[in-house]
């Protein structure tokens, strides 16, 4: 009688652990209580160029997560991001590429891609990291997944005042991922433009366009992908291209032959996000002015006079406003422009090196570097109010992770 009492105990014990065990394997798994989650798409990537590291904000509640370090030169680095905007890739001065996992702020692989270089950018379908480079002179693909090399091709034209015709590399810039799989960029030292069709397993170059300008520096290509505009360091004209097409490079005026030149202290950046859809707002080369255009048919507009020469021109999402960061002389305001009256209604003052403003992705807050002042400043861009701050080491490039999903970004 003993031993069936305690069978029957040892049984019912059993039987519930099963239960217990089932009825846990039935509910969701539960976080502990210190450990965060979040989403990718309000993140942001801020780089801090002397430190060779990236912030990672969350945009949203505007709290910093976390730094990854070991990132190498980034001077003039990029970040681009996967179409799940999973992974940025850090892309630094020297070619160096960092693939970061945003859900885990793990460094996953890393690998040279040349000796130096100038940005890159994500294929169209996703597949394939590019990047223009300086050194060796070419465009270098990368597979997306692992980083291993899949292509280079060699940027080389010939000198005119070669007797030999020997070929030249030249550095690239300009490079954008387009609408069909193509790839478009400019041959800085060889005055024109290649497309590549980066749907072909061979990566063909299907373009040449020759003579185009004069030292191309820079390029964007419109937001909905139909035209890629090339800037001339040495010639007073823009060079268009129409994606639609690929017939020929149209010069439109650039108006730098017109009224008193300044020192270029630093070539500006071209990016689609200078475009509001009827209106183009482009930084002029040695000129107090924001360059305007009527992007129906690319006809200039009056410009708009600034605090100084501008870096970068931003259009706020609801094409309301353009946030124009000065360099040189006044370099540490930035100036907004009222689209609707073309006049600048706000100049800011953030602070030392006030730099590449960058809007969260429906425009309620903008994110400012202050690349001399040691932090990261946001601002509500409806009341111009200071909103926070972040600490950071020299921070340059802001990146938002919706470019995941914006043809040039």
């Amino acid at each position: 009688m003993e031993r069936k009492t305690v069978v029957r105990a040892r049984i019912f014990r059993f039987a519930v652990k099963v239960v217990l065990i089932l009825l846990a394997l039935s509910l969701p798994l539960q976080s502990s209580a210190d450990e965060r989650r979040w989403g990718t798409a309000s993140l942001v990537v801020v780089i801090e160029r002397q430190a060779g590291s990236v912030l990672i904000i969350d945009s949203s509640r505007h709290e910093l997560l976390g730094r990854i370090s070991g990132l190498g030169n980034l001077t003039h680095a990029v970040v681009k991001f996967s179409p799940d905007a999973r992974y940025a890739y850090v892309i630094g001065r020297e070619a160096q590429v960092s693939k970061i996992d945003l859900l885990t702020l793990k460094l996953v692989k890393q690998v040279d891609g040349g000796k130096l270089g100038i940005g890159g950018v994500i294929s169209q379908d996703g597949k394939y990291v590019v990047l223009s480079n300086y050194v060796p002179g070419e465009v270098r693909i990368l597979d997306a997944d692992t980083l291993e090399l899949v292509k280079s091709i060699p940027a080389l034209y010939t000198d005119a005042s070669e007797k030999d015709g020997k070929e030249l590399p030249s550095r690239v810039v300009g490079l954008v991922d387009a609408p069909g799989n193509l790839l478009i960029f400019s041959l800085m030292d060889a005055n024109s433009i290649w497309v590549v069709d980066a749907g072909n397993k061979e990566f063909p170059v299907i373009r040449k366009f020759p003579d185009v300008g004069k030292m191309p520096y820079d390029a964007l290509i419109s937001p909905d992908g139909r035209y890629y505009l090339a800037g001339f360091l040495d010639s007073n004209w823009m060079g268009l291209l129409d994606t639609w097409r690929l017939e020929r490079v149209a010069p439109i005026l650039a108006e730098q032959g017109k009224g008193p030149e300044v020192p270029l202290w630093k070539i500006p950046h071209l990016k689609g996000w200078a475009l509001t859809g009827r209106l183009a707002f482009l930084p002029a080369l040695k000129r107090e002015v924001a360059l305007v255009y009527a992007t129906l048919d690319w006809t200039p507009l009056a410009p708009v006079p600034i605090s100084g020469t501008a870096l970068y021109t931003v259009v706020r999402p609801d094409g309301r406003q353009v946030w124009v960061d000065i360099i040189g002389k006044n370099g540490d305001l930035i100036d907004v422009i009222d689209v609707d009256s073309m006049k600048v209604v706000k100049t800011l003052n953030p602070g030392p090196g006030a730099t590449h403003p960058q809007f969260t992705p429906k425009g309620e807050a903008a994110y400012i570097s202050l690349m001399d002042g040691g932090k990261v400043v946001v601002y509500d861009t409806a009341t111009f109010q200071l909103l926070k701050e972040f600490p950071a080491d020299h921070p340059s490039g802001i990146f938002f992770a919706n470019r995941a999903h914006k043809f040039g970004m």
